[in-house]
């Protein structure tokens, strides 16, 4: 059952952020029926919150995730998209739920979230780069 090739870890996280993609959606349209705001974010700090959860999602998801699948292509070992794919999808979910976080400053979910994307990122293009140059 967890005996996957790299191209179904792949699709795994994927799949997985593909949820989130849904969710935070849903989080955004729900907010707009609360505020009643039908275009951009009024002048509503909430709606203009779920919006960039939403399009920060949409804007940084797609080039790591469609690594995991090159990197699969180029011969890496699955444990290696496994530790990509469970990084920065968990960091996707603590960003995407981390402004929901009540309190003052730097909600902690959005922060490594932020930290933990941008060290996938930066391990995924190497790990690309080496599998590309060394095999």
């Amino acid at each position: 059952m967890f005996d996957f090739t790299a191209h179904e870890a792949a699709a795994l996280y994927l799949a997985l952020n593909l949820i989130l993609l849904f969710i935070l959606g849903f989080r955004a349209i729900k907010m707009r029926q609360k505020t009643g705001i039908g275009l951009g974010s009024g002048d509503s700090e909430e709606m203009l919150s779920a919006m960039r959860v939403h399009a920060n999602f949409a804007e940084y998801a797609p080039l790591p995730l469609i690594g995991l699948f090159a990197l699969g292509a180029l011969g890496a070992p699955v444990l290696v998209i496994h530790i990509f794919g469970i990084v920065f999808t968990i960091a996707r979910y603590a960003h995407g739920f981390g402004f929901t976080t009540p309190g003052e400053g730097r909600p902690l979910g959005r922060f490594y979230g932020i930290v933990f994307t941008g060290l996938t990122l930066l391990a995924e293009a190497v790990a690309l780069l080496y599998f590309i140059f060394v095999g």
